[in-house]
């Protein structure tokens, strides 16, 4: 991997155990410091993230955006910043081609996007929801926060460049943890979505699109039963996201 680069990674985490020592190991060797930003884990992800040599720090939950950007501002010293979830964790190739994406950056370059693909009950989902490009890397300064309740992102404040390679994201551990995470999102979207007269006929509109582009336009079918279960929870998290919103503003 060569020498730690001028950069930092930072981590939100809560109760993270299952997937954080990957997303650690996935960065060693990359990064000068690593910070973990704690909000009240009680199954050993603190101590787990100090025998990994991270720096961590305690924030109560302030919201999903509000706790990366809090995450964000401890890296205050190196060029460059790396945020991740704790599901999340860098392939090898990623790991390589974040390193040549940072090395080969011009001045005018002021941040990197990343592709990830879902790793769902011991195997990738090739083509639903992928690829996936988000920006999460930048260099000290140049990225800003888009505050949502969920789905929050980052915004780049100039020329963004991409990284070759893969961002494993071990989202759920399993079907019905799928479920949950999609409820719980639901009722977070639900105070920013616009209510439809009509619910129904509205989410199930947009769960035949969903199936259309995920199903169809990205070949999920090739994807088997895991591309099967996750178009299922997109379709139940988006019925659920439409009817927390009608039902919210009656």
């Amino acid at each position: 991997m060569g020498d730690a680069l001028d950069l930092a990674v930072v981590v939100t985490t809560f109760n993270s155990m299952r997937t954080i020592e990957r997303c650690l190991r996935s960065v060693k060797g990359l990064a000068k410091d690593i910070y973990i930003v704690d909000s009240g884990s009680t199954d050993g992800t603190v101590e787990l993230c100090k025998e990994q040599g991270a720096q961590v720090v305690h924030q109560a939950w302030q919201g999903f955006a509000k706790q990366k950007a809090f995450a964000l501002s401890l890296a205050t010293t190196q060029a460059w910043v790396l945020v991740l979830d704790s599901d999340e964790s860098l392939e090898a190739d990623l790991q390589s081609g974040l390193r040549d994406a940072i090395t080969r950056a011009t001045p005018q370059t002021r941040a990197i996007e990343i592709n990830r693909k879902m790793w769902y009950v011991g195997g990738w989902i090739n083509h639903v929801g992928f690829p996936d490009w988000v920006v999460r890397c930048g260099r000290r300064g140049a990225l800003r926060m888009i505050d949502r309740p969920v789905h929050e992102c980052f915004q780049a404040d100039g020329l963004t460049v991409r990284a070759q390679g893969i961002c494993r994201h071990d989202s759920w551990d399993g079907f019905c943890d799928a479920l949950d995470r999609g409820a719980k999102y639901a009722k977070l979207s639900a105070s920013q979505r616009q209510s439809s007269k009509f619910p129904v006929i509205s989410a199930t509109c947009s769960i035949i699109a969903i199936i259309f582009k995920q199903g169809i336009m990205r070949r999920g079918f090739l994807d088997g039963w895991r591309g099967a279960a996750a178009i299922a929870a997109y379709c139940i998290g988006r019925f659920a996201s439409t009817m927390a919103a009608y039902e919210r503003n009656r």
